[in-house]
């Protein structure tokens, strides 16, 4: 078993990237002395796995010396709350950081600009309007509108002044004002927000360009106006394993449904075997993926898991009925597996405050979802279980009968009644409910009165075709 786990791996890590190793670091190229180019498209900035990402590199070109950090900008925006979290450690990252807007750097992709020592522009590119909005089209608060704008707007003047822009023109891109303002010689009317192009923003100023070094065509004229023409440069991807990760947790929904089935699988079958394996399995790799992919997934939440389920156990096989022990285990079963599959990046954007930028019901979405195909995808497979796995030779050899197979009358095999007063053994321990060997044939039955310990004699009191009751055999 741990030859073929080793082998899968193995085979994985060829599949997503041959930068990927089972055990030990991962083959990626190395930074030191190059130009790490990183790409900002249209969706990076509302993906909390993107944000794990650059956070990654970020610390990784640092660490490993990079030649220059080049971020490759066109974006209409994203989350704000984790966006400010990413300027602190892109103005700190301690190598030299710019920003290529090519062609559009809006609203949260601006804040990625202005944290870079140097912004270059493709023409007729665009940068600006970043006004705080919120993300449901709801009017926002005044006074919660005021007081993300003061907070936001602290962080941006002291990163703008830091890196040698102008406060004043990010706060006319950031801040709506009830007068004319004019930024350099760009008019902003009342009530709008500022957004220069190419030209107004490399416009040449008293004291240098209003915002951006330049207009370039190209990535390679950008590199030679920084002196970075003999450099190579690297663009920074996703590992092997992360992308692995990524691919786990997009296919939660499955592997909850292939988990539920493994699950029923085995309550049907005597002992420990595949039902057991395969429902292990896949929610392990359920948690394994949604953890490495920044999903809220980690060891306590694993940990309610497993309490739920030993709950509903307890409900199940020791206590009769279905009450408080039951219903706990399936709040804490299913609470689990909705939560990890949050993602981390816009749970904490929530938690934070930016419930304009996220709803919990914006949280819950896909969560909800994946947790739909998994319950309702393993009713439907349930239900290809009962209809089609009885008539495979080999599992029906191995599977419990869900019911007695009607006699004729005129012999011995079981039906209605013609177990009763017929002895056994208990295969495992009756608390109440649980397996019995009866002339041969292993019975699902449960004990009367009392629990008994597996390999107690047992005799059928009770065979009324809708279940087997038995009772210990008295010396």
């Amino acid at each position: 078993m741990k030859t073929a786990f080793f082998y899968l791996l193995l085979g994985l890590g060829q599949l997503f990237g041959q930068d990927m190793k089972v055990f030990g670091k991962s083959n990626e190229e190395s930074y030191a002395g190059k130009v790490v180019r990183i790409e900002i498209g249209e969706n990076s900035l509302t993906n909390g796995q993107s944000f794990k990402f650059w956070e990654r590199i970020l610390e990784r070109a640092s660490d490993e010396e990079a030649k220059g950090i080049i971020f490759d900008l066109d974006t209409p925006g994203g989350l704000a709350f984790p966006t400010e979290e990413l300027m602190t450690k892109i103005a700190n990252v301690g190598i030299p950081t710019i920003a290529f807007v090519n062609p559009n750097a809006i609203s949260a992709g601006s804040f990625i600009a202005v944290s870079t020592d140097r912004i270059y522009m493709t023409p007729g590119s665009k940068i600006g309007s970043s006004g705080i909005i919120d993300g449901s089209g709801r009017e926002i608060d005044p006074v919660r509108r005021a007081k993300l704008e003061s907070y936001f707007g602290a962080q941006i003047r002291y990163i703008a002044k830091q890196k040698g822009y102008n406060p004043e023109v990010i706060e006319a891109m950031m801040f709506l004002s009830d007068e004319k303002r004019v930024i350099g010689d760009v008019e902003v009317k009342p009530g709008s927000l500022l957004n220069l192009n190419s030209s107004e923003a490399t416009r040449m100023m008293s004291d240098g360009p209003l915002l951006a070094q330049a207009e370039v065509t190209s990535l390679e004229e950008l590199l030679k106006a920084e002196g970075w023409s003999e450099e190579e440069v690297i663009t920074a991807t996703p590992t092997g394993f992360e992308r692995l990760a990524w691919w786990i947790a997009g296919f939660s929904g499955v592997l909850i449904l292939v988990g539920l089935g493994g699950g029923y699988f085995e309550l049907k079958t005597p002992g420990f075997g595949i039902g057991g394996i395969i429902c292990l399995s896949a929610f392990a790799l359920f948690f394994f993926g949604n953890y490495m992919a920044g999903n809220m997934a980690g060891y306590e939440l694993a940990a309610l898991f497993v309490i739920g389920i030993a709950l509903i156990g307890v409900e199940v096989f020791v206590i009769p009925g279905f009450g408080v022990a039951g219903i706990t285990g399936l709040f804490l079963l299913v609470g689990a597996v909705v939560f990890s599959m949050f993602d981390g990046v816009t749970w904490q954007t929530y938690q934070w405050g930016g419930s304009e930028e996220v709803s919990f019901a914006d949280a819950l979405r896909k969560p909800t979802m994946n947790l739909a195909i998994g319950i309702f995808g393993s009713l439907f497979l349930l239900f290809l279980m009962m209809r089609f796995l009885p008539k495979v030779s080999f599992i029906d050899k191995t599977m419990l009968p869900s019911s007695l197979g009607r006699g004729n009358g005129n012999d011995q095999e079981a039906g209605v009644g013609a177990l009763s007063g017929r002895t056994g053994i208990a295969v495992t321990d009756l608390r109440p409910n649980g397996k019995a060997e009866v002339d041969g044939k292993l019975l699902e039955v449960l004990a009367d009165g009392v629990f008994l310990d597996k390999g107690e004699p047992v005799r059928v009191i009770s065979d009324d075709g809708m279940g087997v009751i038995v009772k210990r055999v008295k010396d």
